[in-house]
């Protein structure tokens, strides 16, 4: 299984130009502060549409955090000559919680609707890493010191949805 930065490879965002690492653990609104810092942190730098789907993807990937592992440790925003990787650290271990791979997403959550509703209603939650998949160009899970880290990553310009 491809690692994070294999993708980095893949995507050839070129060198790192800049890395911030937020500690999120003790706030009271990380959705909020998340939301604000990726736009400030990112404007000017690539261009609004693709900030808007790093925006998006950072608010789905903190929720799934906040939801499912008892709340984000980390934020990191990466940028590169050529783009942006996001990253959630979190404190979950399960990294087969969550499909490794973006191609797993279709077929694990066509398994869920079809067997509990006989495939006419959509299950409650799960549907977010839908969103993370159409607006990253491309992105992973994996083990982390602290639980887990699940990152995105966006090319320069133009939208992957």
């Amino acid at each position: 299984m491809p690692t994070a930065a294999d993708s980095i490879r893949e995507l050839a965002l070129g060198p790192l130009v800049d890395r911030s690492a937020f500690a999120l653990a003790a706030m009271e609104e990380p959705l909020v502060w998340a939301r604000k810092t990726v736009r400030r942190v990112l404007t000017g730098r690539i261009d609004q549409g693709r900030i808007d789907d790093a925006v998006l993807v950072v608010t789905e990937l903190l929720t799934n955090a906040i939801r499912h592992a008892g709340g984000p440790v980390c934020l990191t925003l990466d940028l590169y000559e050529k783009g942006v990787i996001v990253g959630v650290v979190d404190r979950g271990r399960d990294t087969a919680a969550i499909p490794a791979a973006p191609g797993s997403l279709l077929a694990d959550l066509q398994d869920e609707v079809s067997a509990p509703t006989g495939g006419t209603e959509l299950p409650e939650s799960g549907r977010g890493l839908f969103l993370v998949n159409a607006f990253a160009n491309d992105w992973r899970v994996e083990p982390a010191p602290e639980g887990k880290v699940v990152t995105a990553a966006f090319c320069l310009t133009g939208s992957a949805a």
